[in-house]
This record gives C-alpha cells, sequence and structure tokens, in this order.
C-alpha cells in the first residue's frame, strides 16, 4: 500500500479537511458589477485587465447591465480621455408612465 502523496494536495482540500469552507470565486459579471459601483467609477483598461476581456467585451456585458435595469454613467478621465463607467444609484424612484392610448381606463367601446 502506498503512502500518500501530501505534495499534491491543493489549498482547498486543505481547507476541507480543516472544516473551512473554501472561497467561491465570483462570477465574471458580478466582479464587473463590483469593479463599477466603485466611487469615481473605473476605467476600461482595468476593467479588461481584471476581467481578462477586451474592450469590445466589456462594453458589451456593461449593455446587457443596462439592460437588466442598470443605469450606467460613461465619462472620460480628464488626463487621459479613457472611458470610465460607473453605476449610478437613482435618489428617488422613478415612476413608469404609460403611453397616452392606455391612460384612459374607458375604452372606445361604441
Amino acid at each position: 500500500m502506498a503512502s500518500p502523496n501530501y505534495e499534491n494536495v491543493t489549498e482547498a482540500q486543505t481547507a476541507a479537511s480543516a472544516g473551512l469552507r473554501p472561497k467561491l470565486n465570483k462570477s465574471k459579471k458580478d466582479q464587473l458589477l463590483a469593479l463599477v459601483t466603485k466611487p469615481g467609477g473605473t476605467r476600461i483598461s482595468v476593467l479588461t485587465e481584471r476581467l481578462g476581456w477586451q474592450a469590445h467585451t466589456v462594453r458589451a456585458a456593461l449593455s446587457g447591465l443596462r439592460k437588466q435595469g442598470h443605469q450606467i454613467l460613461a465619462t472620460k478621465a480628464p488626463k487621459t480621455g479613457e472611458a470610465v463607467y460607473q453605476v449610478v444609484k437613482p435618489t428617488e424612484p422613478t415612476e413608469q408612465t404609460l403611453p397616452a392610448e392606455v391612460t384612459s381606463l374607458e375604452g372606445d367601446a361604441a
């Protein structure tokens, strides 16, 4: 019977055997959202470096966040002119207005 090889034990296995839970990895979407919610926003170069994505992929993911209802402000850095993205939290809840043809409760039942 061979003795166990302790050199190949990973940190996750060590943590599991010690009764600790290994830290779960965040999804890329969660990482992106965490980066753009920082005060002052985050430059596109930082987003591409941290996520390992190209700039057009970051912009597409930001577009997806917008479609989910996040308000994202895009500005330019004053010194470099580089794009800076930041999630803007609305100060007041906005009311959704109905189109003019739907606002009337009475129909054209004639």
